[in-house]
């Protein structure tokens, strides 16, 4: 499909999937692209009145493996617990006592959060009174903190420099250290190689581990056999800075500061195997669905996007009126859920358009000028040609040259 910044679906595009969307200005969107009045239909599921400077939306994550419960984190220190049950929606909010809030993750009854000073926080859910954190430091700076999605008590942080590189904690054993990345050698001028681990990915399963670089290299790790990366793509391209990652099976799909989609074999690093395409600015989160065949992208160009991950089709493109900085994709629990608010925004639409339609076909006519033009004769009429009605013989008849014969150039005499 070519380049278009169009609200687009894609024919076949058959799935009842549904998308949550934090913003740079901290609004937090709800989509349907499985609907089939309004794919493109937004609702807005925070309050507006009360967003400010520090309300980016920095960490979107799945509460629970029923993807029932979202986690919501902003650039403050505050987190919102959003819980979609039959019954409605409810919201929590939890403070911590720093912030950015980088990564969430939740484990039983524990909510885990990673801020940006090189911390983890974790606090109890269940306790009534407010109760301190417990605080795990990693080091003096993260940049992403992930679950892992097979067993849940594991979590993996990275950041920028040495001391901050991939580490995992395992939080059923006092939150312990279970694995600390060690860098490569050092280069033909024996250099330290920079370090600087922007996110992190779980590939099914907490003993491999895949990470992506500002500085253009992606890794991949398994801690039952080394602390250096077993798996390394580097790349010299100049635009080649990684900011976001997420991978299933044995690919991996990484994201770029300029734009650029990529997919990876783990099996052979030297080179990506698949690139995705409709991106104008760039790519800041992406996500798998369930069956991993549906990959979820949020771009800074203010556009969502749903592309095939096998056939790198673009199957799904919508406009949300702000950067988008994180997305989630999950299966529509209603097939039919259209909210009242995109029904009411697409019958404001449609309702402007037919009064643009009205206005134009309103417009006075002036009939003086319509029977000036009714009594002149054609230009090109013959003399000799008949007339139709009567009223057309009473009218005085004009000799008058054809457009064609006053165009052609006179001819000189010698």
């Amino acid at each position: 499909m070519k380049w278009t910044t169009a609200n687009i679906k894609h024919a076949n595009y058959t799935a009842k999937h549904e998308l949550y969307v934090g913003t740079h200005t901290g609004s937090f969107k709800h989509l349907v692209p499985g609907s089939e009045k309004t794919p493109h239909g937004q609702s807005n599921l925070s309050e507006l009145g009360s967003l400010d400077k520090e309300s980016r939306v920095t960490s979107l994550a799945f509460g629970n493996e029923a993807e029932t419960e979202i986690l919501l984190g902003r650039a403050k220190n505050a987190v919102e617990l959003l819980s979609f049950a039959e019954g409605g929606t409810s919201r929590k909010t939890v403070s911590f006592s720093s912030a950015p809030i980088v990564g969430l993750a939740r484990y039983n009854d524990k909510l885990i959060a990673g801020i940006g000073n090189g911390q983890i926080q974790t606090l109890q859910l269940e306790v009534d009174e407010e109760s301190e954190p417990v605080v795990i430091t990693t080091g003096n700076q993260i940049d992403h903190l992930r679950q892992c999605a097979q067993v849940r008590s594991v979590v993996a942080t990275g950041g920028k420099e040495r001391q901050n590189n991939l580490k995992v904690y395992d939080l059923c054993s006092d939150a312990k250290q279970v694995f600390s990345s060690k860098n490569l050698p050092n280069d033909y001028l024996q250099l330290e190689v920079p370090v600087w681990d922007s996110d992190i990915g779980f590939v099914d399963g907490p003993s491999v581990l895949a990470t992506c670089s500002r500085t253009g290299y992606i890794r991949l790790y398994d801690t039952r056999k080394q602390r250096r990366p077993v798996a390394c793509f580097a790349s010299e391209e100049h635009g080649m800075s990684f900011t976001t990652l997420v991978a299933r099976g044995n690919f991996i799909y990484s994201g770029t500061t300029m734009g650029a989609l990529k997919a990876f074999d783990t099996r052979r690093m030297k080179t990506h195997v698949h690139t995705y395409k409709g991106f104008t600015g760039g790519i800041s989160d992406l996500h798998l669905d369930s069956t991993g065949r549906y990959l979820s992208s949020a771009s800074l160009d203010r556009y969502v996007r749903i592309h095939d991950s096998e056939s790198t089709v673009l199957l799904y493109q919508c406009y949300v009126k702000s950067k988008a900085t994180k997305i989630l994709i999950r299966q529509a629990k209603n097939e039919s859920q259209v909210s009242e608010e995109d029904e009411r925004e697409v019958q404001l639409d449609v309702e402007d358009s037919l009064k643009k339609s009205k206005r134009i076909k309103a417009t006075p006519v002036d009939d003086e000028y319509e029977n000036l033009f009714d009594q002149m004769p054609t230009v090109g009429d013959s003399e000799d040609e008949p007339a139709e009605t009567n009223a057309t013989q009473s009218k005085p008849k004009l000799k008058r040259k054809s457009v064609n014969q006053s165009l052609k150039p006179k001819k000189k005499k010698n």
